[in-house]
């Protein structure tokens, strides 16, 4: 599974660099820093649009994330 979609940053770990998004059709997908396009850190509630990768809803990571403007 591979495709664009949007969401919203629940929370992110400035530390960590690490977090999850809830994407608009109400999938959780993990975050880490190094996922971010053009920047190092997500805040609580930013629109992001980003590559949904993983093999099943229970493994879902984030990729080529990129904040909305």
């Amino acid at each position: 599974m591979s495709e664009r979609v949007s969401g919203v940053v629940r929370w992110f770990n400035q530390v960590r660099g690490d977090g999850y998004i809830d994407g608009d059709d109400g999938r959780e997908a993990r975050v880490q820093r190094e996922a971010i396009e053009g920047g190092t850190f997500l805040a609580e509630g930013l629109r992001v649009t980003y590559v949904l990768v993983g093999d099943d809803d229970d493994d879902l990571h984030a990729e080529h994330i990129r904040i909305v403007e």
